[in-house]
């Protein structure tokens, strides 16, 4: 259950009048997240929560829904019309001018912009300031606690076995001519059902030109066979079976063969050299206590390929956020696809993945989870790391 204490003492740190969470039919997840409404529950109309930097919050919802939010101990301002429902953010609103609310200007990180143009306008029009809440939600949504980060060294370890047996299995289907990228996605879930480990989505098992897709996905119909004189890529995420475990998300590229081609091997290299310049940036940062951000971690990644000259060939963000969803509401590694500048802190976990694709030839991705625990050590949950282009022969 949301802590309306820890709520209101970011709200004072940040200086902000207080906090509206406002949802319409499921367009604010973190809304039903922090309040932990059903999934399922059959919310026809509006409703908000203003938690007030002081005092007690109140719930505005309609007459209809009242029931679904019986089990919150927060007091409630029911409504029927839109003029009631109008009055009842007017008056819960009273004496606020500076509000938190899940908006991005400009929409710039679209994780946490889910409040409609139009509502933002009415709040507007009562004389509000709207705020974004993206640091509230990584301080409440982000950070683990000390359970769900031993549980995820343990997720993050039996990950790592699978993915290494996986890449064996790959080697046994080159070398025997037998099987497809979905029959070794099928062997890696089977792997996940024996270690009690479960996910959202399958795995990417991509071979030859489809490295260079990031999100390829095999079918039955479509996938291609493991074959040796191929690139590989093996990209892998999964959790617990406890209530609320993190996920642990890794990728590996091997080459499956004798000697890979020059820039294959490469690319590799940029790619490796990536990773750990994006590593080393949050692990100076934190060994000397300043501050670092998810643009600067995306940027000591960037920098590096596209001093390589493969610049245009690194087409997504650096890292994402992890938690109990794969991709999580704290702060991503991107300043790519957005500028995200939040600060990492201590408690979170993120990826780190940079790539190189190259259209119809191939893509190299190498990526590690990061936990920061809470006195603000790095760890890496499923090291050792790739650190080359492993090789095996078939």
């Amino acid at each position: 259950m949301l802590s309306i204490q820890h709520a209101q003492d970011l709200l004072a740190q940040a200086h902000l009048d207080g906090w509206l969470l406002y949802d319409f039919r499921g367009s604010n997840p973190i809304a039903r997240r922090l309040l932990e409404l059903n999934s399922t529950a059959h919310l026809t109309r509006r409703f908000a929560l203003w938690i007030p930097c002081a005092g007690e919050p109140i719930l505005a919802v309609s007459s209809l829904d009242a029931h679904i939010f019986e089990p919150l101990p927060y007091p409630r301002r029911l409504y029927a019309s839109r003029y009631q429902w109008q009055h009842a953010l007017h008056d819960m609103l009273t004496g606020a001018r500076k509000i938190a609310v899940e908006y991005s200007p400009l929409g710039e990180l679209p994780t946490v912009s889910f409040l409609d143009a139009g509502t933002a306008e009415f709040l507007r029009s009562l004389g509000l300031e709207l705020v974004s809440s993206a640091d509230l939600v990584q301080y409440l949504e982000a950070v683990w606690s000390q359970e769900q980060i031993q549980d995820n060294l343990v997720t993050a370890s039996k990950l790592r076995s699978i993915m290494m047996a996986s890449i064996e299995q790959a080697r046994w289907m080159a070398r025997e001519r037998r099987g497809s990228e979905y029959d070794l996605q099928q062997f890696i879930l089977n792997a996940f059902a024996a270690e009690s480990l479960r996910t959202d989505h399958w795995p990417i098992v991509a071979i030859g030109p489809n490295t260079a897709s990031p999100h390829y996905e095999p079918t039955p119909g479509s996938a291609a066979p493991i074959v040796g004189n191929a690139l590989l890529m093996l990209d892998m995420w999964a959790k617990s079976m406890w209530d609320n475990a993190t996920y642990a998300d890794i990728t590996w590229t091997v080459w499956l063969g004798t000697t890979p081609p020059d820039e294959v091997r490469h690319v590799a290299d940029l790619v490796i050299a990536a990773r750990d310049a994006a590593l080393d940036k949050v692990r100076k940062h934190f060994a000397s206590r300043a501050p670092v951000h998810g643009y600067q971690v995306d940027d000591a990644a960037r920098d590096v390929i596209t001093a390589a000259g493969y610049g245009e060939y690194f087409i997504h963000r650096t890292g994402h956020s992890i938690g109990t969803e794969v991709h999580g509401y704290g702060a991503n590694m991107d300043n790519y696809e957005t500028c995200d500048t939040r600060q990492i802190l201590p408690g979170t976990s993120f990826s780190i993945e940079p790539g190189i694709y190259l259209p119809g030839r191939f893509g190299v991705r190498s990526e590690c989870d990061v936990v920061i625990d809470h006195n603000g050590a790095v760890l890496i949950p499923s090291e050792p790391l790739q650190h080359e282009l492993i090789v095996l022969e078939v």
